[in-house]
């Protein structure tokens, strides 16, 4: 199942074209009853880093979560080591901007939300942007949609610049 699952993300993330995409826009609420619901847990993750606890965005993870984040070099697995990067990563008061995402229903207990984002980060009362490629793959444990998946990097170009084709 695990295989699989990392096939299918895999497969949808290289499945999106870059070429000639614009990703400064806010990224549109889709129709689909089911993946409105599955695009609305990152209006959820964004509600909990506005709290500024990290306790909040922690519970939000399955209990064996990963956690690639985009300002550490270090891998986060499980809540523990989960919660120690929100710690931090809080004191800056991150709000996040969905600009582009891909939605998939991987299965009834399995979706993915791929695509770039933008966080709005204050340093010293001065906010600065970062604009960042993300997936969540969420699992349904317990009737609630948990991250099982988050990984977060930033954007290899400057921000506006398009790509060519290959």
């Amino acid at each position: 199942m695990r295989t699989r699952l990392l096939a299918v993300c895999l497969g949808a993330l290289i499945a999106v074209p870059a070429a000639a995409r614009d990703y400064t826009g806010k990224a549109p609420m889709p129709t689909d009853p089911q993946l409105r619901e599955i695009a609305s847990l990152f209006d959820r993750w964004n509600a909990a880093l506005a709290t500024g606890n990290p306790d909040k965005v922690t519970e939000l993870y399955a209990k064996n979560g990963v956690l690639l984040p985009t300002v550490s070099n270090e891998v986060r697995v499980g809540p523990e080591a989960i919660r120690r990067y929100f710690v931090d990563f809080l004191q800056a008061k991150p709000v996040g901007t969905i600009n582009h995402r891909e939605l998939r229903m991987i299965d009834p207990d399995t979706a993915m939300d791929a695509g770039v984002y933008t966080f709005t980060l204050t340093k010293n009362g001065k906010p600065t942007q970062v604009q960042a490629r993300y997936s969540y793959v969420y699992e349904m444990v317990d009737g609630q949609w948990k991250i099982l998946h988050h990984h977060s990097s930033a954007m290899p170009e400057p921000v506006g610049k398009r790509t060519a084709s290959r």
